[in-house]
């Protein structure tokens, strides 16, 4: 699995944890509502599912919604961070190699120079 698409996991489970967290915020005076989270799990192939969700079985306590939508605010923002990170290096690394390929270097084209002897 790509860093792109690892990275789009964790953006696809902080949406999840937002929308949970902005749900219960919207029903915590609803008359017998109970918190809802979401159920986190590694994905098979790397990153990270949404494996369900699961009902709390208490009401509403708005401090912790407020800490989830946070924590789903940096989980969402560190993964766009991995994404930004990723393309820039990808699009380093092509510049690169368009670089050699248009001046026709390579790697074996490119000798050392020779050693010299601080001693003499």
């Amino acid at each position: 699995m790509s860093i792109f698409s690892i990275a789009a996991s964790g953006l696809r489970a902080a949406q999840a944890e937002a929308n949970l967290a902005a749900n219960n915020i919207a029903n915590a005076n609803t008359a017998g509502f109970k918190a809802k989270t979401a159920e986190l799990t590694e994905a098979p192939t790397g990153g990270v599912a949404v494996s369900g969700v699961q009902q709390t079985g208490q009401s509403v306590d708005l401090p912790t919604q407020q800490a989830n939508m946070k924590r789903a605010a940096l989980m969402y923002d560190a993964n766009g961070t991995v994404i930004h990170v990723a393309n820039q290096m990808l699009h380093s690394m092509l510049n690169i190699l368009d670089n050699q390929y248009q001046t026709g270097q390579t790697d074996a084209d490119q000798t050392p120079p020779p050693f010299r002897d601080a001693a003499r």
